[in-house]
């Protein structure tokens, strides 16, 4: 491209001596691209906060990495295991815990929950703490603390002043149903504390000290999994691939694999968003390739003027070419910049907000720069395409006027 094409482009991309049909034309093709990058910034930006808001929640309760059995349900060898883990150095505290369904009862209220048994090391771990509204975070003997969705069905009062319930939980040293009476251990709990993270949590856990359900259920020296917290967070990958190659009997998850149906749903969710969004703007580009070709009609006879003092066909064709190239920049330009705009707006005061009965009040943001620019690439390709598709057709569209080059 030479300066020449540059700057007969610019002038007919900022020309304002005649506003008609083209102009105006022109204009709308410019607004329908930048209409279509902001939406694609404020869209994908609402996504990743709801994603980033979701990842906050089950870190709370999920730990940083957890190691599970590959086959069957428990893991034995604590002892061993120990051993193991204080070998790595990042690894800043472990848990073990056991895990069983179990069906509570008080009164004539019942739910299905499933009991976790934790020991001393857990809230080492875990983050449960900061998300306790009532009691404390210390389960012992026969005490437990449960979480929102659970002390609603079963009527716990926020005082848990002598709150007991009973449980049923399933012995692990029984093999046949033949007496269904001794398949289940019964007990009593004390609720000493309420948590609350998210609902698919809160309805579904209560937690108790780990030689509790040890005895409920007659499993005297398994458990269900490895929590582990490490020393910096930076580190996950690394040790996770040390703990998989030391452990390869069993899978080691982090906290993204823990939760992985839900990541992949809300991953799809936003491709099927920029998908959708990409074919509007190709939808869009039509526009743009009408205006285009309405302005070479209009600059025919410059362009006659142009063939006459030497510019062949194909450098007339790039005059046009970077003309819809500035118009389809100054689209993505100004789209990046207002969808920002908005997104920081939404950030700092909440234009939207979600109304009561939800755990935040705005709906949350979040921009990633790596989204910008895969947002930036799609539009402009889109728009270099269809410029290209209509100054291909020059000379026949100078031909329908009248004039061939």
């Amino acid at each position: 491209m030479t300066s020449v094409q540059w700057f007969i482009a610019r002038r007919y991309f900022g020309s304002r001596t005649s506003v008609g049909a083209v102009n105006i034309l022109g204009m709308i093709s410019m607004l329908g691209i930048v209409a279509c990058t902001v939406a694609l910034v404020v869209v994908l930006s609402a996504f990743n906060g709801l994603e980033q808001f979701s990842r906050q929640l089950y870190n709370a309760f999920d730990p940083e990495l957890k190691v599970v059995p590959a086959g069957g349900k428990y893991l034995t060898g604590a002892d061993s295991m120990s051993a193991l883990l204080g070998q790595i150095d990042q690894i800043k505290a472990y848990s073990f815990v056991l895990e069983e369904k179990a069906y509570l009862q008080k009164g004539d209220r019942e739910v299905v929950v499933i009991l976790k048994g934790v020991d001393a090391h857990y809230f080492e771990v875990n983050d449960l703490e900061a998300h306790l509204l009532y009691g404390k975070a210390s389960p012992g003997h026969h005490t437990a603390i449960v979480g929102l969705g659970v002390a609603y069905h079963l009527g716990l009062s926020a005082g848990l002043e002598g709150e007991y319930f009973q449980v049923f939980v399933p012995r692990a040293d029984v093999r046949s149903l033949s007496r269904p009476e001794r398949a289940f251990s019964q007990s009593h709990l004390e609720a000493v504390g309420i948590f609350t993270i998210q609902p698919e949590v809160d309805e579904k856990y209560c937690l108790t000290d780990i030689a509790t359900l040890r005895e409920l259920t007659r499993n005297e020296d398994s458990y269900s999994a490895i929590e582990i917290q490490l020393k910096n967070p930076a580190h996950i990958k690394s040790v996770k691939n040390k703990l998989r190659q030391m452990l390869s009997e069993h899978r080691v998850y982090d906290r993204d694999e823990q939760q992985e149906a839900f990541f992949k749903i809300m991953r799809a969710e936003k491709l099927v968003v920029y998908l959708i969004f990409t074919f509007i703007a190709l939808l869009a580009s039509f526009g743009l390739m009408g205006s285009l070709r309405m302005l070479i009609l209009e600059k025919r006879h410059n362009i006659h003027l142009l063939r006459a003092l030497g510019l062949t066909t194909g450098q007339i064709s790039g005059i046009f070419r970077i003309t819809g190239l500035l118009i389809v920049s100054a689209g993505v330009v100004i789209g990046i910049l207002l969808g920002i705009g908005i997104v920081w707006l939404q950030d700092a005061f909440g234009l939207i907000q979600l109304g009561e009965g939800y755990l935040i009040e705005a709906y949350p943001v979040e921009l990633r720069p790596g989204q910008l620019l895969l947002i930036s690439f799609t539009v402009l390709a889109i728009g270099f395409s269809t410029t290209a598709a209509a100054v291909a057709g020059l000379p026949k569209i100078l031909q329908i006027a009248g004039r061939v080059i």
